[in-house]
């Protein structure tokens, strides 16, 4: 019986891994997925529970929680932005000092709208620019930009937020 078990894994093994002299294709993407990112898709909003959904439709519904325009990124951002580090821009900039400008732009802008839900409806491409904020205090934030004047923030305590108009 041992010899059949042990015998059914090495067929089995053998038919998933390839074998020594064939080769095994790795893919370097630097890139980072289209559209938000998965887990911030329900962020700001909890389910309806009136909503009348079931195995034949995949729409669900949820409520927003929180309607409040907090202004903008600045406003939910810690003080103090000790480094920017990029770990992705996009061929719609020309060098990195364009890169270094328009986020120096978006960081500092007075303007915008930063909201606790996605008030967007559309699915968005890859982001021009993916990045991580380190703060004076240590922390640290994810930022994901794209031309069409959207951005998904990360902040320190994981809380997601979306912004617009800046």
């Amino acid at each position: 019986m041992r010899y059949l078990v042990l015998g059914l894994v090495v067929l089995f093994l053998g038919s998933v891994l390839p074998a020594s002299g064939d080769e095994i294709s790795v893919i370097y993407d630097l890139r980072p997925e289209a559209d938000i990112p998965r887990e911030a898709r329900g962020a700001g909003t909890k389910p309806d529970p009136d909503a009348k959904s079931g195995p034949q439709s995949n729409i669900t519904f949820g409520i927003v929680t929180d309607l409040k325009d907090y202004g903008p990124l600045r406003s939910v951002m810690p003080q103090g932005i000790h480094a920017v580090t990029v770990r992705y821009y996009d061929g719609s900039f020309t060098d990195v000092q364009e890169v270094k400008r328009f986020l120096t732009s978006v960081l500092r802008s007075e303007k915008g709208s930063t909201t606790a839900y996605c008030p967007w409806a559309e699915s968005l491409p890859v982001p021009a620019i993916e990045a991580t904020i380190q703060f004076t205090s240590g922390a640290k934030g994810k930022l994901l930009l794209w031309r069409q004047g959207r951005l998904v923030y990360q902040d320190p305590g994981l809380k997601w937020w979306f912004g617009y108009g800046w």
